[in-house]
């Protein structure tokens, strides 16, 4: 998170605030609007009761001024893991399949 406040030219304590209000917000609604249920990668499958998720965020003007910020969510047990925050700059769709399944493998198995 300290690369993306850099990046986009904030004071870091504004980014990480902004960071905390969003992170709030999905205790309260994990589907908000300007969020979408995201494809697993490609030969994972996610364990039952799971959903994986990308939110926009808009932190600056064009699409480098978007922030991204993947998470799963279970409903059942009322929990929310947050998998990865990135700009446009570091990664124009997504992180590789291949890193997002090791990084939600690991989540998952805390």
């Amino acid at each position: 998170m300290k690369k993306l406040a850099k990046d986009h030219k904030v004071h870091k304590n504004s980014f990480f605030l902004l960071v905390t209000q969003v992170l709030d917000n999905l205790i309260e609604n994990p589907y908000p609007r300007n969020s979408r249920q995201e494809p697993f990668p490609k030969t994972s499958k996610l364990p039952e009761g799971w959903t994986f998720h990308k939110l926009e965020l808009k932190f600056g003007q064009g699409a480098s001024g978007q922030i991204r910020l993947m998470y799963l969510v279970n409903t059942s047990k009322s929990v929310i893991k947050l998998v990865w925050i990135y700009s446009h700059k570091q990664f124009t769709k997504r992180p590789d399949d291949k890193d997002l399944r090791s990084v939600i493998q690991q989540i998952l198995e805390d």
